[in-house]
């Protein structure tokens, strides 16, 4: 069976970064594509919103020149960049022994080495960062835990707490249930360098926002149907095509699908037939980000300041992001939401308490943020691996069946669980299904 003229080629499901940027790329050779997103916006794990006269970043926030996908999408649309934290006045602090320890430049300087120390693996696990090729581990580092790496570290007590705390960030959830290999990978593709990896993991932000970025990306998708509200219930794959089932009841027919989901949400989409038993198992025991990640705004001036907190503690990062005399913006990071004493998610009084810590007597006002790891459309933040996950996970996550490619920050194969990720995802589905089609793959 032919497609017909009115027919897509491909079905995108998902309007993440991935899905959007494979749009585009199929757009440009020439390919005609139906994006349907369930949120009423693009962007999926990012998500830019203005309060208080800010483009806030609720979800995925830091961009790099070490991040080669999403840099050059950066340059395509000349989107303006700046540095984040300002630098200029910045107290930077670790909570070690359960009190607040200032740090000067040479502290700084040291904590970065003992970073060094921790992610030394990562030049032999990962010697060829950029490509997929693991070295050996005869040590079994593929399966050791961040917590198992950390208690491998002799330093200075501040030291390894400012590592834990830096390790709780990048895991974003339980350090027994997080991959050491993460961070590894990080350090290795940041060059084997602290240094660089803190810059390529926090230095810089959109000044607009992902939103543009986005958008812009979308807007070159001129062969792409795309439709937001329009949540999937089910995909069918025969030998003819793909049917992708609305929850609206309209079913949208192609000879492929690109299924552009978090591992996470894989499950929520019924598959006929099923997908491979690994995909479905790695979606049901979900990767280990499942952090909270919120904007607070507190009274008066509290200056510039950077604090990281090992893991014990109810907030492990939080850092100035705009301040003056009528109050002040705070970003905080708790990689594990339930020690906070709070009873919701905007609950003032319970962040209040947990802030104090950190800012004596400061008072808070609000909270904004997004909950991800309770979104159904997320049902965490971004990917980090559990132990053992990278070798038994990943391959298959990308691997296609039948008609149906995969795409996602979660399998990229460089800088995962990134934006940076997710657009490199976008590239090799897209050159994948364009391939696939031009084989022949249209025709039944």
């Amino acid at each position: 069976m032919s497609k017909t003229d009115s027919e897509p080629d491909v079905v995108i499901v998902g309007g993440g970064f991935a899905g959007v940027t494979a749009a585009r790329e199929l757009s440009m050779r020439g390919r005609r594509a139906v994006l349907v997103e369930a949120r009423d916006r693009l962007g999926g794990r990012t998500y830019t919103a203005d309060h208080d006269g800010h483009a806030m970043e609720l979800g995925g926030t830091w961009v790099h020149p070490l991040q080669p996908h999403v840099w050059s999408e950066i340059n395509r649309y000349e989107v303006e960049t700046e540095t984040f934290p300002v630098l200029e006045g910045l107290r930077q602090a670790v909570v070690s022994d359960g009190r607040i320890v200032n740090m000067s430049d040479d502290d700084a300087a040291r904590a970065l080495e003992a970073f060094d120390q921790f992610c030394a693996p990562g030049t032999t696990l990962f010697p060829e960062p950029f490509s997929e090729t693991v070295g050996p581990d005869p040590q079994g580092l593929g399966d050791r835990s961040l917590r198992q790496q950390l208690e491998t570290l002799q330093v200075a007590p501040e030291l390894r707490d400012w590592v834990e705390g830096m390790c709780s960030l990048i895991a974003f959830g339980p350090l027994d249930q997080s991959g050491a290999t993460e961070v590894f990978r990080c350090y290795a593709l940041a060059g084997h360098s602290a240094a660089q990896a803190m810059a390529a993991l926090s230095a810089t932000k959109l000044v607009k926002g992902t939103r543009e970025l986005i958008n812009s990306i979308a807007g070159q998708a001129t062969l792409a149907e795309i439709r937001l509200n329009s949540p999937v219930r089910r995909v069918v794959q025969t030998g003819e095509g793909v049917r992708v089932e609305l929850e609206s009841g309209e079913a949208i027919g192609a000879p492929t699908a690109l299924i552009a989901l978090p591992m996470n949400v894989l499950n929520s989409v019924e598959f006929e037939p099923g997908l491979s038993d690994i995909k479905r198992t790695a979606s049901a025991d979900r990767h280990a980000g499942a952090g909270m990640k919120c904007y607070v705004r507190v009274k008066g001036d509290v200056g510039n300041v950077s604090m990281v907190a090992p893991e014990a503690q109810a907030i492990n990062f939080l850092v100035t992001y705009d301040h003056g005399p009528d109050g002040s913006w705070l970003i905080v990071f708790s990689a594990n939401p339930k020690r906070l004493p709070m009873t919701e998610f905007d609950d003032v009084a319970g962040m209040q308490e947990a802030l104090q810590l950190f800012l004596p007597g400061v008072e808070v006002e609000r909270i904004v943020g997004w909950d991800w790891t309770n979104d159904p459309l997320a049902l965490g933040t971004w990917c980090i691996y559990r132990p053992g996950q990278l070798a038994q996970v990943l391959p298959d996550l990308r691997t296609t069946e039948g008609r149906l490619f995969f795409a996602g920050a979660d399998s990229s194969t460089v800088w995962r669980g990134f934006i940076d990720g997710a657009i490199e995802s976008g590239y090799r589905s897209a050159r994948h299904i364009g391939d696939y089609l031009t084989a022949g793959g249209a025709q039944s």
